[in-house]
């Protein structure tokens, strides 16, 4: 690098693609993006993580202006269908230094600590760590058979990536710690008509913010000093341990100590594909912030949670655990747990308190619906990531509030539960073999399976629209039960027609479906009655 000193300040550099609904696209920087907020629908981006980041970062800030303490402050900010530009350049004014990606003193989400070019001793490495969908160091080998030594982002890029540390940093091998919320969990984010909208529904009043934040102080990334202290190790862990965080601390937590080395390259970035100037190749990345081990548990407001479960007196475990994508797991499985009421039958979970709020401050019409993006990260529960999970729900705002509505769908969603171990079981029983072949069909019981929830996908969908909308409820609930036998007689018979055409193959088959015919009919008559 030369002795040229770049810029790229995030408040009013074009970073952030938005989408309008024509279709059409304009790149904004932060302050361009919530002052013509009413303007967009939805904010573009190939990786959903990176939609995500940057959707809690915008939320982060907005919450800062419009600081909405009771509900009235909601309502009178959605009425007024903008962002106060006041607002916006007052906190322009006061911060718009702290988002300056290669700032000297300052570098946003960085540690101004560590220089601009790699020091001696320094580990430094590549800028494709950055990018969470991307694979890095040795993960290269197994999923892509390339050098990430080559990739070079632009300072779009590598702003568009950066956000994503704070909600999707897992771990990463000894002494590296998952972000606030732990290994990532399932992050549902509001859709509204305009992006005004989905922002200002974001939006969360001290009565909806995790109980345990901190009222004293909150080091959010523009207000906390813009130098990390270096990790101490204790035994085999780096820590630098937070024990106060507040709510707009937590959506820009850095769990990450990082520094950026810009270099003046004027070639084609490795992500997007355009030119620039300047391009990062390396940086330092390692341990950043964490919490004590002992500290109380932090509830973010666009997670869920399944909470302990009790075994007599005693629990089974200590600590709620947040839903997070699961390999073979349809997202719409999680309804219940994303979007409904708990009721005294159903406390097993803990909807978003987002979701809650929106449920109480009825910003929206109980006719009309109300979209949700939800957005994860599956991964081993380690370093190993395997994919992205990127769902949209279409929820009647009516529902969110309805404990009815909820007991009914959680009624649903069990007896689809319950109609899966049926055909899983029968198929044991009749093709589950014994010594060697006690596995030989386990691959064709796992495509049954996956092709029986595949199907319900639609159904479950249009069957929550229904119980909003339907004069009879009762006859909407009895039609899904049917689409459910439906589906579970369709994929046993699938994987039972897949045995073989032999004699034997023949006869059982017959007898697999008869008994599990017989068994989903006398499941459906315990739910119908």
């Amino acid at each position: 690098m030369n002795d040229l000193q770049p810029t790229f300040n995030l408040w009013t550099e074009p970073w952030i693609t938005l989408e309008r609904a024509d279709g059409s696209m304009t790149t904004c920087g932060i302050a361009e993006a919530l002052a013509r907020a009413h303007e967009f629908v939805d904010i573009y981006e190939p990786s959903p993580l990176v939609v995500a980041g940057i959707h809690r970062l915008l939320t982060a800030v907005a919450q800062a202006i419009v600081n909405p303490q009771r509900e009235p402050d909601l309502i009178s900010a959605w009425q007024a269908g903008h962002f106060a530009e006041k607002g916006i350049a007052d906190f322009g004014k006061q911060y718009a230094h702290r988002f300056d990606l290669f700032s000297m003193d300052a570098p946003f989400m960085q540690s101004a600590d560590l220089p601009l070019k790699p020091a001696k001793g320094d580990k430094t490495k590549t800028i494709a760590y950055l990018a969470m969908e991307l694979p890095a160091g040795t993960a290269v080998t197994h999923y892509r058979h390339g050098s990430d030594d080559e990739c070079a982002f632009c300072p779009t890029c590598v702003a568009a990536c950066l956000t994503g540390v704070p909600a999707f940093a897992s771990s990463g091998g000894a002494g590296i710690k998952p972000s606030i919320n732990g290994v990532p969990p399932i992050y549902v984010l509001p859709v509204g008509k305009t992006l005004f909208e989905s922002l200002l529904l974001s939006l969360v009043i001290p009565d909806y913010q995790p109980e345990v934040r901190s009222r004293k102080r909150d080091d959010v990334t523009w207000l906390r000093s813009p130098v990390m202290k270096k990790a101490v190790r204790k035994g085999e862990e780096a820590t630098t341990e937070v024990t106060e965080v507040g709510y707009l601390h937590s959506l820009t937590f850095l769990a990450r100590r990082i520094r950026l080395h810009p270099e003046q390259l004027n070639g084609l970035c490795s992500r997007c594909g355009q030119r620039s100037e300047w391009a990062v190749r390396t940086m330092v990345f390692e341990m950043g912030e964490s919490r004590p081990k002992d500290a109380p548990f932090w509830f973010d407001p666009f997670a869920a949670y399944r909470l302990p479960e009790e075994k007599g007196k005693a629990k089974k475990k200590d600590t709620p655990t947040p839903i997070r994508p699961n390999e073979g797991r349809a997202t719409w499985r999680e309804f219940g747990a994303l979007f409904l009421q708990q009721s005294k039958d159903t406390q097993r979970f803990r909807r978003p308190s987002l979701i809650a709020q929106m449920a109480d401050v009825r910003l929206v019409d109980d006719l009309q619906l109300q979209s949700f993006r939800c957005i994860g990260l599956r991964t081993d529960m380690k370093a190993k990531i395997f994919e992205w999970i990127d769902a949209q729900f279409d929820v009647p705002a009516s529902v969110l509030s309805s404990e009815g509505a909820a007991s009914t769908i959680y009624e649903g969603l069990n007896f689809s539960s319950e109609c899966v171990g049926i055909i899983r079981s029968v198929f044991k029983e009749f093709f589950g073999g014994s010594g060697k072949d006690a596995r030989k069909f386990d691959g064709l019981r796992t495509r049954m399976t996956d092709m029986y929830w595949s199907s319900l996908t639609a159904p479950f969908r249009a069957w929550v629209l229904d119980l909003a909308k339907a004069d009879d409820k009762e006859a909407a609930r009895k039609a899904w039960l049917t689409n459910v036998i439906q589906a579970a007689r369709q994929a046993f018979q699938f994987a039972s027609e897949s045995i073989g055409d032999d004699a034997a193959s023949l006869r059982k088959r017959v007898r697999g479906e008869n008994k599990c015919n017989a068994m989903l009919i006398k499941k459906q008559k315990e739910y119908s009655e």
